[in-house]
């Protein structure tokens, strides 16, 4: 197993502090990700699909922008692929929404997927292989919408709808 110093006291550029954060993560190789939008989601209101920036900054002090477009999640949970495309996924799944709550982007900031893995996600990471895990919430101990493994089941099963290597556990 080979070990990746995370980056030591990351900071947004300043250049970026006049957007919403909606989310951050430092992804498996140690690079630091924070995920932008013009005006934070507001509880119960629509989230219409909105684009959103994505600003990464990597071990050795580079900084990357990645635009997204038609973004859905109303509180976001994202993680880079080692291809340098992004998961961004929805916490929960609403009834009037689509379904599909977790977004997988090319590096270009397309869209090139989207899935179920259940509702209630409190943690999404994706491996150095590009399996995507989650964990749910549990409030949701014993039934997860199709696709995902219920609590207590044995092992990961591989989510059939996404064309990229994905894992899903609790």
């Amino acid at each position: 197993m080979q070990k990746t110093a995370l980056i030591p006291d990351a900071h947004l550029p300043r250049a970026h502090h006049n957007r919403q954060v909606l989310t951050s993560t430092v992804d498996v190789f140690g690079a630091a990700h924070w995920l932008l939008a013009e005006r934070a989601p507001q509880p119960g209101g629509d989230v219409l699909p909105f684009d959103a920036l994505i600003v990464s900054v990597h071990p050795g002090g580079n900084v990357e922008l990645t635009e997204l477009s038609a973004v859905r999640a109303r509180w976001p949970h994202l993680d880079r692929l080692p291809d340098g495309g992004f998961v961004v996924a929805a916490s929960r799944t609403r009834r009037d929404e689509d379904p599909n709550q977790v977004q997988v982007f090319d590096a270009l900031g397309r869209e090139t997927s989207s899935f179920s893995v259940g509702n209630a996600i409190e943690h999404l990471l994706v491996d150095e292989a590009g399996h995507i895990w989650v964990a749910h919430f549990d409030e949701n101990p014993a039934g997860i919408a199709a696709g995902a493994p219920r609590a207590g089941s044995p092992g990961p099963r591989t989510v059939p709808a996404s064309p990229v290597s994905s894992t899903a556990t609790c």
